[in-house]
């Protein structure tokens, strides 16, 4: 038998294992997380989102931004991003760390933001979901 013991999990880890409800988010942080789970289905569909987010948001700058947002995400993600269906309820860790990063935004909290991402996304991909979340977060609030 092995006698070691398995070190005990971050914080980070332990606060994503737990089941997020997306009704819990701010507008504009469930906006994003809702965006990202269409554009994904939009992505398999073979059509564009931005006709559909600009209906949605009824502004076709804040549909590119937040479409902006999500093809920023891909591209620097370290692995695919997962999300759940439009319809559930629960959130995936990615998911989660959107809203996060969206939280931060919102605050201005760059040092927070990066903390979020610190050991998972490449520190020098940081500054470009910042500014895309932003951007988003801003033509959000600019059309609510």
């Amino acid at each position: 038998m092995n006698d070691q013991t398995t070190p005990a999990p971050s914080a980070t880890i332990t606060a994503l294992r737990r089941p997020h409800d997306i009704r819990g988010l701010s507008l504009n942080a469930l906006h994003l997380v809702m965006a990202m789970r269409l554009c994904a289905l939009f992505e398999r569909a073979g059509r564009d989102p931005v006709p559909d987010l600009a209906q949605r948001y009824r502004s076709v700058e804040a549909a590119c931004a937040v479409h902006g947002l999500v093809r920023t995400i891909v591209h620097t993600w370290p692995e695919p991003f997962m999300v759940n269906r439009p319809c559930c309820l629960a959130m995936t860790p990615d998911e989660v760390t959107l809203a996060g990063m969206t939280r931060s935004a919102i605050a201005a909290d760059r040092a927070g933001f990066a903390a979020m991402l610190d050991g998972f996304v490449r520190t020098d991909r940081h500054e470009a979901l910042h500014e895309a979340t932003r951007h988003a977060v801003a033509s959000l609030s600019a059309v609510a």
